[in-house]
């Protein structure tokens, strides 16, 4: 016990420190990834991801070199489709009918309608500048709605300058997302493309259409052409090793076939410029990757590790073989597993957030970025409380639920398990239950699809209306007797009305009140002989002291010369001794009841023991003028007793005799053996019986109990702990003791296992 104790303080060390070790470790290795991301996806000129830098050596392997060609297919196939050509746009036929209308309808419904226009500047480029057109509101100067076609044609006609004004934007819109689109391809170092439908062409090439061929493409490294409803690329998705992108290419077909035109022709190349600057860039950002992975390693496995102790340690059992429960173990299930969600999702995406922007040094709030300054801090410590404060905490509901499972209370806690549990316990008590239960259950499931038809509702209803008020009778009669026997009327008795399970309970009830009512008789009983007790105890001890003090204050009056002095010495002498014998008594009944006296089992001669204290007693006896008659069927009655302890209940049931037993009467000690019966040893019976010198007005078992006498006046020297002291007695060596009392006819039984060489019978 000591060596536990003095170790527990170092186990609780141990799982401290574990537990801050497997925290800190988590937030480390999600801090090195945090920079690993930084690092792979914010370079200027290559950004992809963390597990392509890991597995792949160089960009033209990587999946994000094939995703180039869907972006700049996808950009090339809205300029030639989309919006064809300037002539085209400035047609207005990139503008739809649906496009126009909700420009028009925006107009009329607007409470003070502004719009953007675009208009020419005359300074020989070409050039446009915006203006801002701001009038009353059109619905209320024509108050009516714009569906109605009188209105809409006079709003139409009365603000041709402002449609003509909204359409020449929407023209400039589009003409502007054109010319960005073509410039943002035609900036691409390294970067080829021809693209046409057969009428419109989109290329950052200076040759003319006709001097363009495919061939020209395929000089460089890495190519797309399509022609004739055919792609050829290169490289091809099949053949780069990143085996999630084995058919993309096929999704690239998809896209073209979406667009299709037997005239349509996409060419786009990159020539080894292009590669060369993207593959610095993947080499440099896998540098940067690939350092930090060690860090991120040796983190997780130091995390994983202290994980792994701390399951293995906690919900260890105490010195009473019990598993510790606290507060937080007793939490619903799905609370402590969608509290562990959050915070390992919620928390850890916030936490590198917040890392990659303090990576960035600076941070984004309310919408606004702070550069670097004081808000990077500010970051830092945000990014520190979140990551902590969500692992700490989801680290302590994994330890509770961990807890909760080795001590089997994890599907105890769950709502979904208790309410399966308790649909089945249901049907598992319709099954196995009593009358009532299936009573109950199949009325109520008779009576939801009997009163669902329209058929059977009003037989249903005419049904309850007959039996409702007989059953809520019954149970008003019920409660009511319930209620008598609370207020303490335990004589009353429930009318019953039949033989129905609520007629069972009230039955039950009535049974109950009169039991309860025969225990409160009982108990009663036991407060009068307990008061009884205190006041023969006061009695037989007040009256020998009483003695002793007058014939005290005798002597001390007429002196120890006196004539009647050594009469009064010997009157002294027996109430002390009178005295004395009582308060042994009452100590050898107290310690006899509590079995307080120790045992010694032997083999001890019950015939010799009785011969022993008639002998002892024999001038009491020559006395008292009683004829002592033994009846023995056998000359020796070999018992297993406490020697000691049996002379004591031989003498307490003798003195008894002499004391009560009618003067000059016959008293009889019969013995016999009885045998065992189902394996129980045989045992012997002393019976011993005499006539009472007077009315025996008690009842046995009150006799039996301390300080009581069969004569109510207690003139006589006994204590009325004899029989008392008796029973205990016998009752401590295994044996049985009854009294029998049948007019003035007193009889005492004994009963004790015959004493067997044989231990085991």
């Amino acid at each position: 016990m000591d060596i536990k104790l003095r170790s527990f303080p170092k186990q609780k060390i141990f799982t401290t420190a574990a537990f801050i070790l497997c925290v800190v470790m988590f937030i480390g290795a999600l801090s090195a990834g945090a920079v690993a991301i930084k690092a792979a996806t914010e370079d200027e000129v290559f950004s992809g991801s963390v597990d392509e830098l890991i597995l792949y050596n160089h960009y033209y392997e990587s999946a994000s070199f094939q995703r180039e060609y869907q972006m700049k297919l996808d950009n090339i196939l809205y300029l030639i489709d989309r919006f064809k050509s300037e002539e085209y746009i400035k047609s207005g036929k990139t503008i739809s009918d649906g496009r126009m209308e909700d420009a028009i309808r925006t107009l009329f419904y607007e409470t003070t309608y502004s719009y953007e226009a675009y208009e020419n500047v005359d300074n020989g480029y070409g050039e446009t500048r915006t203006i801002t057109i701001v009038g009353q509101n059109p619905s209320e100067k024509y108050g009516a709605d714009f569906e109605v076609p009188s209105v809409r044609q006079s709003f139409m006609n009365d603000h041709q300058e402002e449609i003509t004004r909204i359409s020449e934007s929407l023209i400039m819109d589009d003409l502007r997302a054109f010319r960005s689109y073509q410039k943002a391809l035609k900036e691409i170092e390294g970067f080829s493309f021809y693209a046409t439908d057969g009428v419109n062409v989109v290329t950052n090439l200076n040759t003319t259409e006709s001097a363009i061929d495919s061939k020209q493409f395929t000089k460089d490294p890495a190519y797309f052409i399509y022609e004739n409803d055919t792609l050829n690329k290169v490289p091809s998705s099949q053949e780069i090793p990143n085996t999630g992108m084995k058919y993309f290419d096929r999704n690239l077909e998809e896209t073209l076939h979406a667009h299709y035109n037997e005239a349509l022709k996409v060419y786009f190349s990159f020539d080894e410029h292009y590669l060369d600057e993207k593959e610095a860039a993947y080499a440099e950002a896998r540098a940067d990757i690939l350092q930090w992975v060690p860090v991120v390693v040796i983190c997780a496995l130091l995390s994983l590790v202290s994980l792994v102790y701390l399951i293995v340690t906690t919900g260890r059992k105490n010195k009473n073989g019990e598993i510790t429960v606290y507060k937080i173990d007793k939490l619903l299930t799905e609370i402590q597993l969608f509290i562990i969600g959050v915070l390992f999702i919620g928390g850890g995406l916030t936490f590198l957030n917040l890392c990659l922007e303090a990576l960035r040094y600076g941070v984004y709030f309310g919408g606004y970025y702070y550069g670097f300054g004081g808000s990077i801090f500010v970051t830092i410590f945000l990014a520190a409380v979140v990551g902590l404060g969500s692992a700490g905490i989801g680290l302590a509901f994994i330890l509770s639920c961990v807890r909760n499972l080795k001590s089997g209370r994890f599907l105890k806690n769950s709502v979904i398990y208790n309410a399966v549990y308790a649909v089945w316990y249901g049907v598992k008590a319709l099954y196995y239950g009593g009358s009532l239960m299936r009573k109950v259950v199949l009325i109520t499931l008779a009576i939801c699809l009997l009163s669902a038809t329209m058929v059977l509702a009003p037989v249903v209803a005419i049904v309850i209306l007959a039996l409702a008020p007989k059953w809520v009778k019954k149970f008003e009669e019920i409660e009511k007797g319930v209620n008598e026997v609370k207020s303490g009327n335990l004589t009353y008795k429930i009318p019953l009305q039949g033989e129905g399970e609520l007629d069972v309970l009230a039955q039950g009830i009535n049974e109950i009140s009169e039991a309860s009512n025969k225990a409160i008789q009982n108990e009663l009983k036991n407060q009068r002989l307990k008061t009884d007790l205190i006041s023969n105890v006061s009695h037989d001890l007040k009256t020998p002291l009483t003695s002793i003090i007058t014939y005290i204050d005798l002597l001390k009056k007429e002196g120890l010369d006196c004539e009647d002095a050594p009469k009064y010495l010997e009157i002294l002498d027996q109430k002390s001794s009178r005295l004395k014998k009582l308060t042994e008594d009452l100590f050898d009944a107290a310690k006899a009841s509590s079995g307080a006296i120790p045992v010694r089992f032997e083999k001890v001669e019950l015939l010799s023991l009785i011969n022993q204290g008639l002998g002892e007693m024999g001038e009491r006896i020559e006395a008292s003028g009683l004829e002592f008659k033994i009846t023995a069927e056998k000359e020796k009655y070999y018992v297993n007793a406490d020697g000691l302890l049996l002379w004591r209940v031989v003498e307490n049931l003798l003195s008894n005799v002499l004391k009560y037993a009618l003067e000059g009467s016959r008293v009889y000690l019969n013995l016999k053996e009885q045998a065992g019966t189902n394996g129980k040893a045989s045992m012997v019976i002393l019976e011993m019986k005499n006539i009472s010198k007077t009315e025996l007005n008690i009842d046995s078992a009150e006799l039996m109990e301390r300080f009581k006498r069969g004569d109510e006046s207690r003139t006589t020297e006994g204590s009325g702990l004899g029989l008392a002291i008796a029973k205990d007695l016998v009752r401590l060596q295994n044996g049985w003791f009854d009294i029998v009392i049948d007019g003035d006819l007193f009889k005492a039984i004994v009963m004790l296992d015959t004493y067997s060489d044989n231990p085991e019978n």
